[in-house]
């Protein structure tokens, strides 16, 4: 019997390198001097924010072509593979004390989009994502390649609520190279 696909059976994270060395270098320090945590590197505490992704999946409009007598009749598009996704992926962070994570993503997103000095163009790739089963064997893998960090979604901060609440932001990513390896066996 087969169990219903659940929601939590993927792992994702950013590589060790996604943050600059002066970017993890400057919150390292505030890490450190939270008592008790396990989490020392900024790297660390943005995978363990991580709560969800999306990445869309493939689609196209087909070509339609109209013959005589007037009968329209559609046909695949002629387009190659990898132009068939959306080639969006969004990550969802839960936000922590002080919204610390959000300002460091800040500072990585404005790293990534200043074109200054010998930065390079794409966040260092490749990202993967896995796919698991209920026993954690991995069934698919998605290797995302050439990847642009382009938007930090907003921060809503409100005076009228003073509760801890569950918090979220957005970090959207365009990646141009989509490998997928099915590990099926």
């Amino acid at each position: 019997m087969f169990l219903s696909g659940r929601n939590n059976q993927f792992k994702f994270e950013f590589p060790r390198i996604f943050i600059p060395k002066e970017i993890s270098d400057r919150y390292r320090p505030y890490i450190n001097r939270i008592p008790g945590s396990m989490i020392k590197e900024p790297i660390d505490l943005l995978n363990y924010t991580i709560q969800s992704i999306n990445l869309p999946g493939p689609s196209y409009d087909p070509v339609s072509q109209i013959d005589f007598p007037g009968n329209s009749r559609s046909f695949k598009s002629a387009q190659p593979f990898q132009q068939n996704y959306d080639r969006q992926l969004n990550v969802t962070c839960k936000a922590v004390d002080g919204y610390v994570n959000y300002w460091m993503c800040i500072e990585i997103f404005n790293y990534y989009y200043s074109l200054g000095g010998n930065k390079n163009l794409y966040v260092p790739s490749p990202v993967g994502i896995q796919m698991l089963d209920a026993e954690g064997n991995n069934i698919v893998t998605a290797h995302l390649d050439q990847i642009i960090f382009n938007a930090v979604g907003a921060l809503d901060l409100n005076f009228s609520s003073n509760t801890i609440e569950f918090q979220t932001f957005e970090l959207n990513f365009t990646y141009n190279i989509l490998d997928i390896k099915f590990n099926i066996v």
